[in-house]
C-alpha cells in the first residue's frame, strides 16, 4: 500500500504540473489576445462612427449588406477547413507528429485559393447584372473574397500552433491600416464604394502579414517543412472537412447576419443599418469570450492526441465557468449601455439600432456559455451531432426571420437571431455533457449571473441619472467596481479559482505579485467548492 502510494503521487503531482503549466499558458495567450481586443474594439468604434457619420441610414444598409455578403461567401467557401487545420494541427502537435499539420495546410491553402479567385471572378462577373448604384461596390467585393477565405485557415493554423499573441498584434496592425484608409475615403467623399475598397487592401495586407506569421511559427513548431501525408491520413482529414462543411454553413446562418439578407429583401435599408450596426457591436463584446473559447480550442484535441481523453470532462465544466464569468457581465452591462452608446456613438439618427442592440447582447448570454462545447464534440469527433442540431437552429432562424422581419424589422431580425443563437447553444452544451460525461455546473453559473445582474442594477442609476458620456462613463466604473465585489458576496469564486490565479500572479512582474494576491485573496474571500469543476 505504501508502495502503491508512493507511486501514485508522482501521478498527482505531475498532473498538478500540467494542469498549472496549462492555466500559465492559456492564461498568457488570453491575456495577449485580450489586449488585442481591446485596442481592436476601440479601433473598431471608430470605424463604425466614420462610416455612419459619412453615410446616410440607407447608404449605410447598402454598405453593411455588402459587407455581410462578403463575409458570408468566404465562410461558406471556407468549407470546414479552418475547424480541420486548427483541430488536425493540435492532435498532430500532441502526437508529436508536427510535420502533419504543415502538410494539411498546404493542401488546404491550394485548394482554397482556386475556389476563391473562381467565386471572386463569378462576383465580379455579376456585378454587371445588378442596378447601377450596386455595380462598382459589388466589384470591388469580390476582392475580398481571396484574402478573406486564405486568411480563416492560415490563422486556423496558428490556432492549432498555439501562437495567439502576434496574431493579436497583427489584428490591431489591420484594424489601423483599415481606419487611415478609411479616413482617406472620408476625406475624398469616396461613398459606399471608397469604404469596400479599402476593405480590399486592408484584407490583402493581413492575409500577407498572417502568412508570414504562420510561416515563421510553423518552421519553430516543426510544422513547416511539411511532412508527406499518407494516403490514409489525407482521407481521414478530407472526410473530416466534408462532414464539417455542412455545420459550417448551417453556423453561417445562424451566427453570419442571415437576417441582413431578410431586411434587405423584405425591409428598408436604414433597417439593414440599424441591425448591422447593433449587431457589430455585440459581436465586438463578445470576443472576449470568443477569444477564451479559441484559445482553449486546441486544448481539446491536444488532449485526445496525448491520449488524456478523461481530462475533456473537467477541461470543458471549467471553461464553461470562466466563459460566463467573462460573458455575463459584458452581456448585462451592454444591454444597460445600448441606448446611450449608440446615441453617442452614431447620432440620434441611428436611435432605433439602441433597443436592438440591447436584445443582441442579452440573448448572447446562454451563447457565451456553450462557447467550448463545440471543442469537446469535435475533439472527439462527434461533429455530427453539431449537424443536426444547427439544422434545426437554422430553420428556427428562418422561420422566424421571415415572420418577425416584415413586422418589426431590425427588432424582429435581432429576435430571430437570439432566438435561434440560445437554441443551438442550449443542445450544443448538452451534446458535449454527455461526450465527455460532464455536468454543467448550474450552480456556480447561477451565482455568477446573479452577480452580473446586479452589477447592471447598479450600472443602471448612473445611465439613467446623468445620461450623456458621463453618464455611460459613471457606469462603467461603477460596473468595473460593483461585479468583483458580487461575484464575493455570492461566493462565486472556488479554491481553484484561488490556485489558478495564484500560478497566474506568480508570473507577473515581483512589485505586483504582493497586491496582486492579497486581492486575489479578498476576492476568493471563503471560496466555496459547490459547483466547482
Amino acid at each position: 500500500m505504501v508502495a502503491a502510494a508512493g507511486a501514485a503521487d508522482p501521478g498527482r503531482r505531475a498532473a498538478r504540473t500540467m494542469s498549472v503549466s496549462r492555466t500559465v499558458r492559456i492564461g498568457a495567450d488570453f491575456a495577449a489576445m485580450t489586449g488585442g481586443w481591446m485596442v481592436r474594439v476601440a479601433l473598431g468604434l471608430v470605424v463604425s462612427v466614420l462610416i455612419a457619420r459619412h453615410l446616410a441610414p440607407a447608404e449605410m444598409g447598402r454598405y453593411a449588406f455588402l459587407i455581410w455578403l462578403a463575409g458570408l461567401l468566404a465562410v461558406a467557401l471556407s468549407l470546414g477547413c479552418p475547424t480541420t487545420v486548427t483541430r488536425y494541427t493540435a492532435e498532430a502537435l500532441g502526437a508529436g507528429r508536427p510535420g502533419v499539420a504543415g502538410a494539411l495546410l498546404g493542401v488546404v491553402v491550394r485548394w482554397q485559393a482556386t475556389l476563391a479567385l473562381a467565386a471572386s471572378a463569378v462576383m465580379a462577373a455579376a456585378a454587371l447584372l445588378v442596378a447601377t448604384p450596386w455595380r462598382v461596390p459589388l466589384a470591388l467585393t469580390a476582392l475580398s473574397l481571396p484574402s478573406l477565405v486564405l486568411h480563416g485557415s492560415v490563422a486556423a493554423f496558428l490556432s492549432g500552433l498555439q501562437a495567439f499573441r502576434r496574431q493579436a498584434l497583427l489584428g490591431v496592425a489591420t484594424l489601423a491600416l483599415q481606419i487611415a484608409l478609411f479616413a482617406l475615403v472620408v476625406l475624398v467623399d469616396g461613398g459606399v464604394a471608397g469604404f469596400v475598397l479599402a476593405h480590399a487592401v486592408a484584407n490583402a495586407a493581413g492575409l500577407a502579414a498572417v502568412a508570414a506569421l504562420a510561416r515563421s511559427h510553423g518552421r519553430a513548431a516543426g510544422a513547416l517543412p511539411a511532412s508527406p501525408l499518407t494516403s490514409p491520413a489525407r482521407a481521414e482529414m478530407l472526410r473530416y472537412a466534408r462532414s464539417v462543411s455542412a455545420l459550417v454553413v448551417l453556423d453561417a446562418v445562424v451566427w453570419q447576419r442571415t437576417e441582413v439578407a431578410f431586411l434587405q429583401w423584405m425591409s428598408s435599408p436604414a433597417e439593414v443599418a440599424f441591425y448591422a450596426l447593433a449587431f457589430g457591436v455585440a459581436a465586438q463584446v463578445a470576443r472576449i469570450p470568443y477569444q477564451a473559447s479559441l484559445v482553449l480550442f486546441p486544448s481539446f484535441p491536444a488532449l485526445v492526441g496525448g491520449g488524456r481523453v478523461a481530462e475533456l470532462a473537467a477541461l470543458h465544466a471549467t471553461a464553461t465557468r470562466y466563459l460566463v464569468l467573462l460573458g455575463a457581465p459584458l452581456a448585462i452591462g451592454l444591454a444597460v449601455t445600448a441606448p446611450g452608446l449608440v446615441h453617442l456613438l452614431w447620432g440620434a439618427a441611428y436611435a432605433p439600432a439602441g433597443l436592438v442592440l440591447a436584445v443582441l447582447a442579452l440573448g448572447s448570454l446562454v451563447a457565451f456559455a456553450a462557447g467550448a462545447s463545440p471543442a469537446v464534440l469535435h475533439a472527439l469527433k462527434q461533429q455530427d451531432r453539431l449537424l443536426r442540431q444547427g439544422l434545426l437552429a437554422a430553420a428556427v432562424d428562418l422561420a422566424l426571420a421571415v415572420t418577425l422581419v416584415p413586422l418589426a424589422g431590425a427588432l424582429g431580425a435581432a429576435l430571430a437571431n437570439v432566438a435561434a443563437q440560445g437554441l443551438g447553444s442550449v443542445l450544443a452544451i448538452r451534446a458535449a455533457v454527455r461526450a465527455a460525461g460532464a455536468a454543467v455546473p448550474a450552480a456556480a453559473l447561477a451565482r455568477i449571473v446573479a452577480a452580473a445582474a446586479l452589477m447592471g442594477a447598479a450600472a443602471l442609476v448612473p445611465v439613467v441619472t446623468f445620461g450623456g458620456g458621463a453618464g455611460l462613463l459613471m457606469a462603467i466604473v461603477v460596473g468595473a467596481l460593483v461585479y468583483p465585489l458580487a461575484l464575493r458576496v455570492l461566493h462565486a469564486f472556488t479554491t481553484e479559482d484561488l490556485d489558478r490565479l495564484r500560478a497566474l500572479v506568480e508570473r507577473l512582474p515581483v512589485p505586483a505579485r504582493s497586491r496582486s494576491l492579497a486581492l486575489a485573496g479578498f476576492l476568493c474571500g471563503e471560496p466555496s467548492r459547490a459547483g466547482s469543476p
